[in-house]
């Protein structure tokens, strides 16, 4: 029997993890269906288990044009620069981004999140259109996350 990420993880950080996932996928399968789109946002949740939503405006070009590439990446590091500063008023955050997946040939939601009680997992969910235009949504995948917000101790802040 494999051991699941869930195995041995506090239930209220379970919780949390669950919330801030199905808020993230919900709030980007929105967006794709009202825009076609979206850009990179955090989910916050304070010690009281109340979400807010932070968001960066994309950084500038440069070159003066508008409607040019946004730099997705940039974005995500400017909302992890503001996690982390804000990271002892938080109790757990989630990074939404929308990802290419090279060996599925798709897009998907990238659900980033993070406990302040040490857990860091990502819920990656595909998705495409059919011929009809509806958009299709398998069934998420997790995958291990990185903890950028509250590292381990020893790796920075």
């Amino acid at each position: 029997m494999s051991r699941s990420w869930r195995d041995g993880v506090e239930p209220e950080v379970l919780q949390d993890i669950d919330t801030l996932f199905g808020t993230g996928l919900g709030m980007a399968q929105e967006q794709l269906e009202q825009h076609g789109a979206f850009l990179p946002a955090a989910l916050v949740m304070d010690p009281d288990g109340e979400l807010r939503m932070i968001a960066v405006a994309p950084p500038e070009t440069g070159n003066g044009e508008e409607g040019g590439e946004v730099d997705a990446d940039a974005m995500i590091q400017d909302i992890y620069a503001a996690l982390q500063q804000q990271k002892t008023e938080l109790r757990a955050v989630a990074v939404i981004s929308d990802i290419y997946l090279p060996d599925h040939d798709t897009d998907a939601i990238h659900v980033a999140t993070e406990h302040s009680w040490g857990t860091a997992i990502a819920a990656i969910q595909p998705y495409s259109t059919d011929d009809t235009g509806r958009w299709l949504y398998p069934d998420p995948f997790i995958d291990p996350q990185e903890r950028l917000v509250w590292p381990p101790a020893g790796n920075g802040s």
